[in-house]
């Protein structure tokens, strides 16, 4: 994980949020193609994951994966993984995830 994943994770669970919760995250891909893009998504969706591709700035395509686990580093590190290689595997970029914001 990047120093920057690290951060974000340390300040989640800072905040109350516990190692053992399931919680929504998601995980951003950007592709130049969006053929590309909806080829990962398919790949992704065939494995259990729910995914959207919609036009970013600059005539990127965004695959924005959405997937729900506990965060804790081997878990988080677990999947960042899974998704560079498939960002990888269709010409994309692993670009990091977030967490949607509750109010």
């Amino acid at each position: 994980m990047r120093v920057d994943d690290w951060a974000a994770l340390q300040y989640m669970l800072d905040s109350g949020v516990s190692p053992d919760t399931v919680c929504p995250f998601e995980h951003f891909l950007y592709f130049d193609d969006a053929r590309l893009a909806g080829f990962a998504a398919l790949a992704l969706q065939d494995v259990g994951y729910q995914t959207e591709v919609e036009p970013a700035a600059g005539g990127e395509w965004l695959l924005v994966v959405y997937a729900y686990h506990c965060p804790r580093a081997d878990e988080l590190e677990r999947r960042i993984a899974f998704l560079e290689q498939i960002a990888d595997s269709f010409g994309g970029e692993y670009d990091g995830w977030g967490v949607p914001v509750r109010r």
